[in-house]
Order: C-alpha cells, then structure tokens, then sequence
C-alpha cells in the first residue's frame, strides 16, 4: 500500500488530514484501500467494502472522512447489483436507494398515509425529506421505514432523495442479507404499488467499463435535407419504441426483433418465389409431368434458406437487407462491441462467441442464431415447455444488463432492415 511519502495523491493533503487518519485506520483493519483523484483533482480514498465473494469500491472525499472515521468498515457490507448497504451492528440496518418509476419521488411518497413530512428547518439541516415506518401486525422482530438517506449511506451513495431501511432483523451471512433485502424489500414495495398505486425500485449500480456500449456513428459534417425514402409506419413506430426505451435493454431488444420480424413474411418467400418461377418459366416445362410436379412440390416444402421456421425467416430478412460487409465494417467500427460478440468467455451463459476475423461459416447466419437463442430466452419465461429456469433472461440481472451490447447490433440491424423496406418519398 502507498504511503504519504511515495504517494503525490496523498503528499498533497495536509498532516492532520481526516483522510489520511482514515487510510491508517483501514489498513489496520485489514481492508483493501488506494489513493485517487477526483475530476477537480483533489484528494480521495478509494475503499474496497466486502460484497460476498467480491467487493465494491467506494470513494471517500476528504470531506466525508470525519463521517467515516466513526464507521467500522469490517461491519458493512455492500449487497449485490444494488446500491444497497448492510451494517451489522447492535442495531442492524439494511438500506437500499429507491428509484421512482410512475412519478417524482416527492409527490409519490406523500401519497403513504403516514408520511411526515420534514419541517424546513430539518431539511435545512439535514437535507431530509420526511419519513414513513412500516410495521407489522404480527409481532415481526423486524420494521421498515421510507425515509431520506442516512449520513452513512450519502458517503457511500450520493443518489436520489429516499433509501428503504430494513430494520432491526440479524442477518449473520452475505446470502441471508441479499435474500432478505430482495424477498422482504420487493414485496413492500409490490404493496405499495397495490395498494397506493406508487411505484419504486431497487437502485442498480451503474454499468462500469465493458458494460458500457454506445454505437459509434460516422460523423455527417453536412447539413440535413429532406428524405427520399418513406419508411413503413408499423416497423418505424417499433423501432423509436426501441430507442425510447432508455435503461430497459430487455424491452429494447424485443422492440429491435420486432422491426426485423415485421419483414419476415416479405423476405422468407422471395428466395421461395424465385426458385419456382424459374421453374416455371423453364420452356420445357410441363404441367402433365408429374415428375417436374413433384419437384415443384419439393420446392414449396423445403425448409431452406429464407424460407421455413421462424429462425430461418429472421436469417432470410438479415441476409436480404444487410450485405457481410456492412456487418464486417459494423465490428470494425465499434471494437468494445467487438470485443464482447468475440470474448471467450461470454457475458450471457451458453452463447458462442462470433469473431467476425474467425468466423466458421456465414456471419449473418452465426448472429442470426445468436439474435434468436436471446429471443427464446427473453421471452420463454416459464419452467417448463420454455427451457431450463436458469437459461432465462430475467429483468435487471447481470446478464439482461449485457443486452446493452446486444443492442447495438440490433439497432444497427434494425436500420437496414428499415431501408431496404423502404419506397421513395414523393417529392
């Protein structure tokens, strides 16, 4: 661990800085810590908080230190994908951030009965918003309250305006913790949204690194002009539902697949449509034949390219809209998104990796198996008939977060799609 001495972070604060009183107090404990800077370069303490198996890094300013010094790290913990923290102390506390979803924050939670809310004098004080609690009628040994974030959980997380705390329940493993807050803390927020209509939840941490993944576009320096091509208004509304649903990579996705399967009927027949009317125009052809009959039949049956189930339908509308090239160039333009299609190990369990430099057979066809197996699993939500429970893209997970990637190809699909089906505007 860097000292004062061969560290300039740390050179730069004073002798009786809080921060560095803090740093000699976490080495001592035993946990993990390093110094960084802040966009303004001052001073911080980057501290690793146990999270089960893992941990979670947490910046201290030297602001917060005096705050922190009173803390005893190797008692909290941090709970899973969540901004949520565990104390276990005399008087153990979960605490999570609430992220509302139907309204302001401010207006929901004064629809509780039971809402206190904070007098200006309290709120100049302590920035609090008010408070409800929530207990049972079954002599629980625990309790919840909606309330605004403690001192604590503010050094930790500077999000959003209310925490729920859970209480009062001794909760000795990391697992025990986790269940709890889920299990416990959705199904309060359930009956509020039952029976308040106010909806809340859970606050996620924020993607970090490969998880973040934006499309990178050619920059058009010239200005706008008028379109040549008018776009079918069904795929079209489809498509700007995808790309409002900001934050909800699931929802996106099944918006992006709907834009592609809008098409299917169009383009799973054509190659169908071909093959038989180059059979028919052949001038050898007889209708008396039955042997060339049959072969007309074959035809119609096949399950070939473009033409069959619903996984070569969507392989029909990709390679009839989108040349292997501009899907070559598509990688080559986006190397993060690059890197996560051609990663050994793959963000979503049971997907091959597609390496556009290595691919083994048809890249279009490689990704449009890919595309289809997520489909499957996005939308096969039960235990049986749709496959294994835990082959199942849940909401919020890991694994539905690196949809993200995803779909950024899928946008880029969508939109070829949406040309090649595109008329001239009149002018």
């Amino acid at each position: 661990m860097m000292t004062v001495d061969n560290n300039p972070v740390a050179g730069s604060l004073k002798p009786n800085s809080p921060l560095l009183a803090l740093e000699k107090k976490i080495q001592a404990a035993g946990i993990s810590c390093e110094w960084t800077t802040s966009w303004d370069e001052s001073a911080l303490l980057q501290i690793d908080i146990a999270s089960g198996r893992s941990s979670r890094a947490v910046l201290i300013s030297e602001e917060d230190a005096p705050t922190c010094l009173e803390m005893d790290f190797a008692k909290i913990r941090a709970l899973g994908e969540y901004e949520a923290f565990d104390a276990l102390e005399e008087n153990p506390s979960i605490e999570v951030a609430l992220t509302a979803t139907s309204g302001p924050t401010h207006r929901l939670v004064e629809r509780i009965p039971g809402w206190v809310t904070a007098t200006p004098e309290e709120n100049l004080r302590t920035k609090a918003q008010g408070s409800v609690t929530i207990t049972g009628t079954r002599g629980e040994d625990w309790s919840a309250e909606i309330s605004s974030p403690s001192k604590r959980f503010s050094v930790f997380c500077s999000f959003g305006p209310v925490t729920l705390k859970l209480k009062g329940r001794q909760l000795r493993t990391y697992p025990e913790a986790l269940t709890f807050l889920e299990s416990a803390g959705n199904a309060i927020l359930f009956e509020l949204d039952l029976k308040y209509g106010v909806s809340f939840t859970f606050r996620r941490m924020r993607p970090v690194g490969p998880m973040r993944f934006g499309r990178r576009t050619h920059q058009n320096a010239s200005a706008p002009t008028l379109p040549k091509l008018q776009y079918a208004a069904e795929p079209l509304s489809l498509y700007r539902y995808a790309r409002s649903a900001v934050g909800m990579p699931l929802l996106e996705f099944l918006a992006y697949y709907q834009v592609l399967e809008y098409y299917f009927s169009r383009y799973s027949q054509r190659d169908l449509l071909d093959k038989l009317r180059n059979e028919l125009r052949d001038p050898n052809f007889r209708a008396d034949d039955e042997r060339q009959l049959s072969r007309i039949l074959r035809i119609t049956r096949q399950p070939g390219r473009g033409y069959g189930d619903e996984r070569s339908q969507l392989k029909a509308t990709v390679r009839y809209s989108v040349s292997e090239d501009a899907i070559s160039d598509f990688f080559s333009a986006n190397p993060e998104v690059l890197g996560y299609f051609s990663a050994k190990r793959q963000a979503i369990a049971g997907l091959e990796p597609v390496d556009p430099k290595r691919k083994k057979g048809d890249l279009a066809d490689l990704l449009c198996e890919r595309i289809y197996e997520i489909r499957c699993r996005v939308v096969h939500t039960k235990e049986d008939g749709g496959g294994q429970v835990d082959s199942l893209l849940m909401p919020f997970s890991p694994e539905a977060e690196s949809l993200r990637a995803e779909n950024v190809l899928m946008r880029f699909l969508a939109q070829k799609v949406l040309i090649a089906g595109a008329v001239d505007l009149p002018a």
